[in-house]
């Protein structure tokens, strides 16, 4: 594969760890009903939580007052990960690095061949065949994929809400923070063994067909607030893959959730932009909160 190949591909895999497991709904512009912002109060401090969307169009702005005035309000602004770490040079180096095989090993040697023939033809929907792809590993193929088809459908990483508020952030010279590193997400994927590689493949193509006829349904529970209905939506096709469950969200939460309480101990008010998957659930940041006695409201 041509080098200049490899670091578009590569380029598009940094954007696309901000997507997994957030969701591809639309935020919509009403103003009346709830939000995906939560407020978490204790005695030292406030929280508020929103559910990002990392992925969106110029026409989903403006955002509600609610939330624009929650930002306004917050000193500190926290993202997944460093905005500043994620465009660097060197991320895309270690990106390129962990997504490619360097052992001689393949694409089509690591998946079971009715999954390499599914993914071929996902592939060449977009005009691509698998020659392209097979120096990378079955996890970055995936991402790669789920990207595609977002921007196919008109939905812009750049126009999502991280970078939305990080612009703000630095313009109203906000500090930002990052609740973990590029490193550790992109190694997140790279640790997955090649069974779990083939399961994350496999719910990606699960996935795919049904993403653009489920974006009106996900549009409407996130304008009436319905958390439920959106949380089943986000969560549903975990359902087959607990292990992917766990390390993708459960444990996440887990690790962030310690740096949620040192933000509610202090006097400041911090505005913190994750994605929405995981917001939600049983094992989502809301109930976690909950359980450990501070107030959380949905705004």
């Amino acid at each position: 594969m041509p080098g200049t190949r490899i670091k578009k591909l590569a380029f598009t895999l940094v954007t696309l760890l901000f997507l997994f497991m957030s969701s591809s709904a639309l935020y919509a512009q009403g103003q009346g009903g709830k939000s995906c912002l939560f407020k978490v109060t204790s005695q030292g401090g406030t929280v508020y939580l929103l559910g990002s969307i990392h992925f969106m169009k110029e026409s989903n702005y403006p955002l509600r007052q609610t939330i624009e005035r929650a930002f306004g309000t917050s000193s500190n602004v926290v993202f997944e990960v460093n905005m500043a770490e994620m465009d660097s040079p060197d991320t895309q180096v270690l990106m390129l690095s962990k997504s490619i095989y360097n052992d001689g090993n393949t694409l089509e040697n690591s998946l079971q061949p009715a999954v390499y023939r599914r993914l071929g033809e996902k592939a060449g929907e977009f005009g691509l065949n698998m020659e392209m792809f097979d120096r990378f590993k079955p996890w970055s193929v995936a991402m790669t994929l789920i990207g595609l088809k977002l921007n196919q459908l008109g939905f812009d990483p750049a126009k999502g809400l991280d970078r939305y508020f990080y612009a703000k952030a630095l313009a109203s010279g906000k500090r930002t923070f990052g609740l973990e590193t590029m490193a550790y997400q992109i190694g997140l994927f790279d640790s997955l063994s090649m069974r779990e590689q083939e399961m994350l493949v496999q719910q990606t193509l699960d996935d795919f067909d049904t993403m653009e006829s489920e974006m009106g349904e996900m549009l409407l529970s996130w304008t009436n607030g319905d958390v439920v209905h959106l949380e089943s939506m986000l969560l549903k096709s975990f359902g087959d893959y607990p292990g992917l469950y766990q390390k993708f969200l459960v444990r996440r939460n887990r690790n962030w959730l310690s740096q949620i309480d040192v933000f509610l101990s202090q006097k400041k008010n911090w505005f913190v932009v994750i994605g929405a998957g995981h917001l939600l659930g049983q094992d989502g940041l809301v109930n976690l909160l909950r359980r450990k006695g501070y107030a959380v409201e949905q705004m």
